[in-house]
């Protein structure tokens, strides 16, 4: 599979990141171009990849049960494991990983949610954006979005509080996003 993920980025060039790589049979592949050097996005990807191969050696399940997202070396996990043992593992393996600088842990400790419930998400993270993508004043490719359970997961790079205010307003106005969790840059002064 590391293959097929580096010929596909070698393919896409430029300032492209493979953002949520592949996670499971539920999960669907999320393509991001951002303004940052294709050597950040790359050492990203290692990272990512770096982190799902360390969970699967853990336990195979949860490449499916937790959602490895990465920026700048900032690791976001999401998902649902069956007890605190296995967040433990799961923490263990990815602070293992070089090139981690941190971690937002933001797995829970619950049932596996069915697979309508994933498939739903998926498709409103897909609508939210489009809806990014397509608002003036809002460079989208710069923020990596994971929506789970209701809470937007946001990380990324803001070029100034008047983008900050736009994306804001989106996802506080799109249905189904019950919080927002930013976890990204603070932004920059305009």
């Amino acid at each position: 599979m590391k293959k097929g993920i580096l010929i596909l980025f070698l393919l896409l060039g430029g300032c492209q990141f493979i953002g949520a790589i592949m996670n499971g049979g539920h999960r669907l592949y999320s393509i991001i171009a951002d303004d940052r050097t294709s050597a950040d996005d790359w050492s990203d990807v290692q990272v990512n990849l770096a982190v799902r191969d360390a969970l699967g050696q853990r336990k195979a399940a949860l490449m499916i049960d937790v959602e490895v997202t990465v920026f700048e070396g900032n690791v976001l996990l999401t998902g649902t494991v069956p007890n605190g043992d296995v967040l433990n593992d799961i923490m263990t393996a990815t602070w293992s990983v070089p090139g981690v600088r941190k971690v937002y842990n933001y797995v829970r400790v619950d049932e596996a949610p069915k697979m309508v419930d994933t498939t739903t998400e998926a498709a409103k993270a897909a609508q939210i954006k489009a809806k990014l993508s397509l608002t003036a004043g809002i460079n989208s490719a710069n923020y990596k979005l994971v929506l789970e359970n209701g809470t937007v997961y946001l990380m990324g790079i803001c070029a100034g509080e008047a983008e900050y205010e736009r994306v804001t307003s989106v996802l506080k106005t799109t249905d189904g996003v019950d919080k927002i969790v930013y976890l990204m840059r603070q932004p920059i002064e305009e």
